[in-house]
């Protein structure tokens, strides 16, 4: 898009902040993975604790996926992997993917038969995301686990909608 587009205007906040606002209102503990560069300084310090500052950011969702795996508290049975592009996923979905996630190792939520985000995956592959490396995020630990994958159909059309270029900031921002 040619510009940080955590930091687009969405409607009365950001997109960042939109996406963060989500996980709050979800009733979850939550952490935020932001770089170190000095422009999300002014972030994190509004949602300390809850924030994991992750060096080299830039070398791709596997790698910032991997480092903050790795900060997460023991405690949690699992995580849900929400993306700061994705602000229109409803706070319900938040809730029933940690619901599923009791019983299923991962879960993948689906409008019309199609996957979306967010996704979640119990601690027990926790190893195994800390080992992401580069832009692929988790796509290929779910391949490898198809058969832990539970497919959760929703009504929330949110969980397709991913803000990655100018067209699709200008069609869903209203």
């Amino acid at each position: 898009m040619g510009t940080d587009k955590r930091l687009l205007p969405w409607r009365e906040t950001r997109l960042l902040e939109r996406s963060i606002q989500l996980c709050r209102d979800s009733g979850l503990s939550y952490r935020i993975a932001l770089s170190c560069r000095e422009d999300d300084d002014l972030i994190a310090q509004r949602f300390e604790p809850n924030c994991i500052r992750i060096k080299e950011s830039d070398l791709g969702l596997g790698h910032t996926l991997a480092h903050a795996i790795g900060s997460l508290p023991r405690s949690w049975s699992g995580v849900i992997v929400h993306l700061a592009d994705m602000p229109l996923v409803q706070v319900s979905t938040f809730q029933t993917i940690a619901h599923e996630l009791q019983k299923h190792p991962i879960v993948i939520p689906s409008y019309q038969q199609q996957w979306g985000n967010p996704r979640g995956f119990s601690q027990s592959l926790w190893p195994e995301l800390a080992l992401l490396r580069g832009d692929q995020g988790a796509k290929d630990l779910i391949k490898k686990h198809s058969d832990l994958c539970h497919v959760l159909d929703l009504t929330d059309a949110g969980v397709l909608v991913d803000i990655d270029t100018q067209k699709d900031y200008q069609t869903w921002q209203h």
